[in-house]
């Protein structure tokens, strides 16, 4: 049971004139303490909305403090348990004495209004904090202690925390271990298999110029049609991810203006002709379609206006392209974006809604802040250039899963493969994928250490029974793979 509220900033000091007409009831909290002190059951009645610090005068909060610790040790809570208790932790005078204590059941008859007087004193206990929290932004603003973003960040916090605060009943619901066993659960329903579920978030991430953003948006595109599964049309390991069914989305666009997206969008429309999404399948978000705002995510308001566009047009997933340019942080905020961010997503999700984002990678090619942000993703890929790209090649990427939450009967769809932007022989844009041969080598060399026989591994890596053997013979002179780092050819 926690007792004190978090408060993630510190309390500027108020002036006199405001410190002497802070909100206050004194009678109230004499009426919930003596009420505790008549009747042991009213403290269950108002532990869940009060905390010590609601209680104005010091010692009210002490004498709450001091009763709560006696009821969590199941012990009686009275005029002599309670002076006892604070004799013992020297803190009796500091609760206003042995006299004070007895006053507080002075001309109390009944108890039952136990829980309006508690509801006052929280009234009270809030307006007070709202006192405190313009003032820390009026101090945070004069003394300059941040950006006006960052100030504003804080104070979304601390907002959110006074309104979480505001709740009555305790609205945290248990399930027995017995009960969820025979509990009827939904199946989880995927967006992408196995990577996404209706109410998950993932991030695709890479260096720039690795094609981050058609791959994206291609991606975004065939999931709005349902077409089958994504990546496919290749033999052998990686990729093939089905797709249940056509999903209504938004994709929210950073740093491409509306001319870029168009040329974009129209490639990819004439590489799936007809099969195309309308616009209630797909709708697409950007700065220059907007008047005196732009899309963006680094402040409440600016996340509630693409909310609302979100669950009132019934979009059913998001992508957001890309997290450095809706919500530019320095390295030092990073940690507090990605907190208020996942605190969204996973709001998000709770509506099932899901979240797809877009990130650059850092200078080592891996992803950027801490690692603590993937604890609440769905999947993390990474695009990377292979190892024998050529500039000619434009976009070819490898695809890596860094990172899967859900189980997968097929384990093979989740080995990393190739994708490639080329051209057919009418001159229209196509997609062309491939094992990734270092992934396919590695599992190969797996199996023969299993002393699987070579043609069973040519199959289940999928490349030819010629390579599988030149693998094989690789394997005799050195077990590691990567040894062997010499790109080959089918």
């Amino acid at each position: 049971m926690s007792t004190v509220p978090i408060n993630r900033t510190r309390q500027s000091p108020l002036s006199p004139d405001i410190a002497k007409r802070l909100p206050s009831n004194l009678d109230a909290e004499r009426s919930v303490l003596g009420a505790i002190l008549l009747d042991n059951a009213a403290l269950p009645k108002v532990f869940n909305l009060l905390s010590t610090a609601d209680f104005f005068l010091p010692q009210n909060s002490l004498l709450y403090s001091t009763m709560l610790a006696l009821h969590e040790d199941q012990l009686p809570i009275d005029l002599i348990s309670l002076t006892e208790e604070l004799g013992t932790a020297g803190k009796l005078e500091a609760a206003g004495g042995a006299a004070y204590i007895s006053s507080l059941v002075d001309g109390l008859a009944r108890v039952s209004n136990v829980e309006y007087h508690a509801h006052i004193v929280k009234e009270k206990a809030r307006l007070r904090g709202l006192i405190h929290l313009a003032q820390n932004i009026q101090t945070g603003a004069l003394d300059e202690s941040g950006t006006p973003e960052q100030l504003l960040q804080r104070a979304e916090v601390s907002f959110r925390e006074l309104a979480a605060s505001a709740h009555d009943e305790n609205p945290a619901v248990v399930v027995g271990f017995q009960s969820m066993i025979s509990r009827e659960c939904k199946p989880i329903e995927y967006a992408i298999e196995p990577l996404l579920s209706k109410r998950g978030t993932g991030e695709l991430y890479g260096w720039r110029g690795t094609g981050k953003s058609f791959v994206s948006t291609d991606m975004a595109v065939r999931i709005a049609v349902g077409v089958d599964a994504l990546w496919g049309g290749h033999r052998g390991a990686g990729g093939h991810w089905p797709v249940s069914r056509p999903f209504r989305q938004l994709y929210v666009y950073g740093e491409m203006d509306e001319s870029q997206i168009q040329e974009r969008i129209r490639e990819i429309a004439r590489m799936y002709d007809a099969n195309v999404p309308t616009d209630q399948q797909l709708g697409l978000m950007c700065m220059d379609f907007q008047k005196n705002w732009r899309p963006k995510l680094s402040s409440a308001r600016d996340r509630k206006f693409i909310e609302d566009k979100l669950i009132g047009d019934g979009y059913e997933g998001i992508w957001f392209d890309n997290l450095s340019t809706l919500w530019p942080a320095s390295q030092d905020a990073e940690g507090e974006r990605d907190a208020i961010l996942a605190d969204w997503y996973t709001d998000l999700n709770q509506r099932g809604i899901w979240v797809i984002w877009l990130h650059h990678a850092g200078k080592s090619g891996l992803q950027r802040g801490g690692s603590e942000k993937e604890d609440m993703l769905s999947f993390v890929m990474r695009l990377r250039r292979p190892s024998n790209y050529k500039p000619e090649e434009q976009l070819r990427v490898e695809v890596e899963l860094e990172k899967t939450r859900h189980k997968c009967n097929q384990p093979r769809m989740l080995m990393p493969f190739e994708i490639q932007l080329t051209k057919d022989a009418m001159g229209k844009l196509c997609w062309v994928t491939r094992p990734a041969q270092a992934a396919q080598r590695a599992a190969a060399f797996e199996m023969f250490k299993n002393k699987m026989p070579t043609m069973l591994v040519a199959q289940e890596v999928g490349v030819s029974r010629a390579t599988a053997y030149r693998w094989a013979k690789d394997f005799l002179e050195n077990q590691d793979p990567n040894f062997h780092l010499e790109p080959e050819k089918d």
